[in-house]
């Protein structure tokens, strides 16, 4: 794979993406955030298992680990008929999961802030969460594989359910959360549901950076502490527009939320993404995004709320 990393200099201060390009046959680009991509390997056999269908192709034996093929042209319905000749090893939150796919070109880099949301974010079989325009000109669609495998790959009740260990919080605590996916969305309220801990959100960075200045300016105009407004912040690190690090940093450096505790979340498990959240000002960075984690880190910070 070709790297190209022709930016300014000034973008080392700039949260960056790096994009992994490929086909899936037809004129379309995709691209996958190169942090969830163990690696790329040529089409290995593949072989069949019971009650496999759709987008799943069946599985494959790499370096003593099975792993389920997943056809992405079939799973977001952009196959053309081309047939598959590369595999992208992905690994995120817990799983690790084969991608085959038409062909593979480079990677790119790119700010988080040209990444442009979709039109849509309510649509459950929105499996783009992202798009970026190229310097060459060419428009390329992030693939969000975490909503692909909850569509193709569903997981398991035991995994799935909302957390069973009984943890107290503060019931009169306020969180907000912030986060781009419908499916990460549900999970999260899920979690806060059964916490039994009030909440709201937003979408994309920009958009919750405006509701928690306005939540700020609201307690202020009552006299009253941030706090009483919102207890609890949740980012997602992965966001078009704005990045969950940039939208930390931004709160961080707002007096009136110094003293707000900020949860980020991942399916990305590196220790280079946990110490870009840590160093945006994260109280507690969820390296496995799961209803259990989630919740164990809710709990921690707002027992004593």
């Amino acid at each position: 794979m070709n790297y190209s990393n022709d930016r300014d200099p000034a973008e080392s201060t700039t949260e960056m993406i790096e994009i992994l390009l490929f086909s899936l046959g037809g004129k379309e680009t995709f691209g996958l955030n190169v942090f969830k991509i163990r690696e790329v390997t040529e089409m290995l056999p593949v072989t069949q298992i019971p009650g496999q269908q759709g987008a799943m192709s069946g599985i494959i034996s790499l370096r003593g680990q099975v792993l389920p093929v997943v056809s992405l042209g079939d799973a977001i319905g952009m196959n053309d008929g081309s047939p598959n000749s590369k595999l992208i090893i992905s690994e995120f939150a817990s799983r690790s999961v084969a991608f085959a796919v038409a062909n593979v070109d480079k990677i790119v880099r790119v700010p988080w802030s040209e990444v442009k949301p979709p039109q849509r974010y309510d649509s459950e079989q929105g499996f783009v969460f992202g798009v970026v325009m190229l310097k060459e000109g060419r428009l390329v669609s992030l693939v969000d594989i975490e909503s692909v495998c909850h569509r193709v790959l569903p997981e398991s009740d035991a995994e799935s359910q909302a957390p069973q260990k009984a943890i107290h919080v503060n019931r009169e605590a306020r969180v907000f959360f912030v986060d781009d996916s419908l499916v990460a969305r549900r999970k999260i309220s899920e979690v806060l549901d059964a916490l039994g801990v009030q909440h709201s959100h937003a979408v994309n960075g920009v958009e919750a950076e405006q509701k928690l200045l306005a939540l700020a300016s609201s307690a202020e105009l009552q006299d009253k502490p941030v706090q009483e407004k919102v207890s609890l912040v949740l980012v997602d690190e992965e966001m078009p527009v704005m990045d969950g690090c940039t939208l930390t940093r931004k709160l961080r450096s707002d007096p009136r939320f110094k003293n707000i505790p900020v949860i980020m979340y991942s399916s990305l498990t590196s220790d280079e993404n946990a110490r870009r959240g840590m160093d945006a000002g994260v109280n507690i960075y969820v390296r496995k995004f799961d209803s259990a984690s989630l919740s164990n880190a809710i709990g921690q910070l707002l027992s004593h709320a």
